[in-house]
């Protein structure tokens, strides 16, 4: 139902965190409004000592929940919302998939229902335990979004600005009205200033539209805060709303885990952030009189490996990289391929090269990958760039980098 809403929640929430731990050491030499030095030096102080964020890893996953725990409902609430968040801390490559709450599934000790269903049976870690198993995969952290505090949070951030579109056509917007859950909806078309009440509405509006057009809108409302409100030079606005943002958010990561997430997703670009779907492959089916989601084991494989290409690229550039040691020194080759890693390459093998005399490293791209080789020069420090034709020796879907001695050992560990 408000399949970006949690996702939102969750962003803000670890960006608060990071802002207010470390991010105020973007701001050094902005010096926005409202933050003493005090704090920058803080900031500056804490970001210098901290290393890349998840070391060694190459992707996460945060399961979302979105859990509606009103006084209304007598026991654990309701799920209308799971999200799985992949991130690549290399690449700064992300992805969401939306668990579709009427998918049928086996839920561990209460067999076959809806999955929506494992969080009223037991929370979060049922939630857990039913989705790795959906899945096949680990999942890292999960995290429990109370929306209760929705509207508070973004009247704090100041409201957003957010072109409505005509949903209803002929001028009149979008309008709806629901009593019994307190929803009031009139909004008029246009570019407008919501505040919480309002964007709540916007989200949440669904009468007469599809499933895809409010996913499309509840996006659009997750660009324009991202983009209006998730910056550096509101740093002190953030910091002062981190107690309601954090009030709606339930994890099991500890602070550091908090802080290096925040620190990814502060550099995740909105067109490195993949929305994967399982709805291309549903099927509806119906199963004594109730209608179940169902989707294939093989349908379900296609998805997460379009995930997992999206996670290891680079935006708009070669990722594959092979590492040759034509110096002759030792360790030379893993050295250059553990800096390269750590820049966002994936480095799919090392070894040595044909001979051990180069006396300068060369970067061996095919015509396409220019701008990953140029990528690779400046992380090394060194290199001449060789476009591969078709005389070459050298494999045209990679780049080739051939180590020479005038790669400095110490500083290949270091960089990236």
């Amino acid at each position: 139902m408000r399949a970006f809403l949690d996702y939102l929640i969750y962003v803000c929430a670890f960006s608060v965190i990071g802002v207010g731990a470390l991010g105020a050491w973007d701001a050094v030499s902005q010096q926005p409004h409202g933050l003493t030095g005090g704090v920058i030096d803080a900031a500056a102080e804490a970001t210098s000592v901290l290393p890349q964020p998840f070391p060694g890893r190459s992707k996460i996953t945060v399961l979302i929940v979105g859990a509606d725990e009103r006084p209304r409902y007598n026991d654990r609430g309701r799920s209308d919302t799971m999200i799985l968040v992949f991130l690549n801390p290399r690449t700064k490559q992300a992805a969401m998939l939306s668990i579709p709450r009427d998918l049928r599934v086996h839920i561990p000790g209460h067999g076959t229902d809806k999955i929506n269903h494992s969080f009223m049976y037991g929370g979060v870690e049922l939630v857990q335990e039913t989705v790795e198993d959906l899945l096949d995969i680990d999942v890292d952290y999960c995290a429990k979004v109370n929306f209760g505090g929705f509207v508070e949070v973004v009247d704090m951030l100041g409201g957003v600005d957010v072109d409505v579109p005509d949903v209803e056509g002929r001028g009149r917007g979008m309008n709806y009205d629901d009593n019994a859950d307190g929803l009031h909806i009139h909004l008029r078309p246009g570019p407008q200033h919501l505040d919480g009440e309002q964007a709540i509405g916007f989200v949440r509006y669904r009468k007469g539209d599809s499933d895809f057009k409010r996913s499309e809108r509840q996006h659009q409302f997750v660009k324009a805060v991202a983009e209006q409100k998730l910056k550096i030079t509101n740093v002190a606005q953030l910091i002062k709303i981190a107690p309601k943002v954090l009030a709606a958010v339930e994890t099991d990561m500890n602070w550091r885990e908090a802080v290096d997430l925040a620190r990814v997703l502060r550099e995740v670009r909105p067109d490195c952030l993949l929305s994967a779907s399982l709805q291309p492959y549903l099927r509806d089916r119906k199963y004594d009189g109730i209608y179940y989601a169902e989707v294939t084991d093989s349908n379900i494989a296609k998805v997460l490996a379009e995930i997992n290409l999206h996670l290891r690229s680079l935006p708009g550039q070669m990722n594959l990289v092979e590492v040759l040691n034509g110096s002759g020194t030792t360790g030379v080759a893993a050295a250059a391929g553990a800096a390269l890693s750590g820049a966002g390459f994936e480095i799919i093998d090392t070894g040595n090269a044909d001979r051990f005399d180069h006396d300068r490293t060369q970067i061996h791209h095919p015509a396409d990958g220019l701008s990953a080789a140029r990528h690779v020069q400046r992380v090394l420090g060194v290199g001449e760039l060789v476009e591969v034709d078709g005389d070459s020796n050298f494999s045209p879907d990679r780049i080739t980098v051939v180590v020479g001695s005038d790669l400095e050992l110490e500083a290949a560990e270091t960089t990236g």
